[in-house]
This record gives structure tokens, C-alpha cells and sequence, in this order.
């Protein structure tokens, strides 16, 4: 007996990330998932009190997503929500440990 056929929708090819086809539902996922490590730095950052400091992590934390703006390989994309969850974990540790920011009331795993 041969092993179903796998669907073409689930074939690797096909979870490329595209919207040549039209978004489909992972792409809706991930730019949610992208948004709202974004929206978590923004707000994390919003608490450095030196003006200085706040406007050079915000121009960092943008130009890093900026960079990679126009990544379309799925696998690519989740190494960087992977790594940007990781530093933004890390920057979260080193403000609260230089007393430039109150901890973290709630944070996200």
C-alpha cells in the first residue's frame, strides 16, 4: 500500500512565504509574531530614562528589522524572531541590571 500523497499546500515549496499568490495564513502569523516582538522592544525601550540612550537603542531596533524587512524564507525568518526574542531578553536583563529601567512587570516567553 503506498503512503498518502502530501498535500502540495504542505510541501516546502509551497511554505515559502509569499504574496504572489495572495498572504496566506502563515504569513499573517509570522508578521503578527514580527510585530509584537517590535512593539515589545518599543515598549520595553519607551522606559530608558536618558533621551540619548532611548533614541540610539530605538534606531537600532529598527534598522535591524528594517534590514531584513523583505525576507521571504519562512525557516530564515523564525531564526531571526528566534534571535531577536534573545536579544531583546538580554538588553530586557543589562537596562534592569544598570538601573536604567524598572523590571519587567510581565514578561512574555
Amino acid at each position: 500500500m503506498k503512503p498518502p500523497a502530501v498535500p502540495a499546500s504542505l510541501s516546502r515549496a509551497a511554505r515559502k512565504i509569499s504574496v504572489k499568490d495572495g498572504p496566506n495564513l502563515e504569513y499573517f502569523l509570522t508578521r503578527a509574531r514580527v510585530l509584537s516582538l517590535y512593539r515589545d522592544i518599543q515598549r520595553t525601550l519607551k522606559g530608558i530614562k536618558d533621551p540619548r540612550d532611548r533614541q540610539e537603542l530605538q534606531h537600532w531596533a529598527r534598522s535591524d528589522f528594517e534590514q531584513f524587512r523583505h525576507e521571504t524564507n519562512p525557516d530564515r525568518i523564525k531564526s531571526l524572531i528566534s534571535q531577536g526574542k534573545h536579544q531583546f531578553h538580554a538588553l530586557q536583563t543589562n537596562l534592569t541590571l544598570s538601573s536604567t529601567i524598572a523590571p519587567p512587570k510581565n514578561s512574555k516567553k
